[in-house]
């Protein structure tokens, strides 16, 4: 079975008028069997749909969070205890005869201190949270998908004068979490964020998947065209995997 799955920041900060226009196409548009979606609330037609949707509000000054939509499929929310919840979200669902954990997951930054303005530092924390999972120390190894836009780059390493990033992708490959562009081959950087200030092509969004799926990957590709730039400046990711 084919199985595509798309992930969006969905820019709800700066967008919130336009957020319904957004949903409409990003359901309608893109044919997926999961949607991820972050800086992004559920869209009216589906908030209510308790079995098909999991997601939180990070709270605060942030009305908006990071969640997982499924049209096909039910999903089942996991809560771990972590003081990240919004940030990321854990649905589990059965796809076929596997169990598969999502995981929807948005690099938070820093809002005060010596750290202000970064991600990494919660991305790292964020990683420790999700340890027992990734390890299988929680209900045991798993098929796990993680995609999101994590607001990280080994980019970003020679700016901060460290290499907090590229440790922290190194982490999730000891965790055997594979990132889907480079088992597809594609050429880094693949921009997936544009600033307008910027000529620089970042990439923040990704998927990465357990080992145990990686020969199931058949492709890993953005989407960009000016609708998608009119609703966000992240493009969507998506990946197709034949389970």
């Amino acid at each position: 079975m084919k199985i595509k799955i798309a992930t969006w920041n969905m820019a709800y900060w700066s967008h919130k008028k336009l957020l319904e226009e957004a949903w409409n196409y990003f359901l309608n548009e893109i044919d997926a069997d999961f949607y991820f979606f972050q800086e992004a609330r559920p869209s009216k037609k589906i908030q209510d749909d308790k079995t098909h949707i999991v997601w939180n509000e990070i709270g605060g000054n942030r009305p908006w969070g990071s969640g997982i939509y499924s049209k096909r499929f039910e999903l089942s929310e996991e809560c771990i205890k972590t003081e990240f919840k919004g940030v990321f979200t854990i649905a589990n669902t059965k796809i076929e005869d596997k169990r598969v954990s999502l995981i929807s997951l948005y690099g938070l930054m820093e809002s005060n201190g010596a750290t202000k303005g970064y991600a990494i530092t919660n991305l790292h924390r964020l990683l420790s949270d999700l340890t027992g999972i990734f390890n299988g120390h929680v209900n045991g190894k798993r098929n796990i998908i993680l995609g999101g836009d994590l607001n990280a780059s080994v980019q970003l390493d020679p700016i901060q004068k460290n290499n907090s990033h590229r440790i922290f992708f190194n982490r999730l490959e000891d965790f055997n979490l594979n990132d889907c562009f480079k088992l597809t081959n594609k050429e880094f950087p693949i921009q997936t964020l544009r600033h307008p200030k910027s000529k620089v092509k970042w990439q923040n969004d990704y998927f990465f998947i357990s080992k145990s799926l990686s020969k199931k990957l058949i492709n890993c590709e953005i989407l960009d065209n000016d609708n998608i730039r009119k609703f966000s400046d992240h493009n969507p990711v998506i990946i197709t995997l034949n389970i």
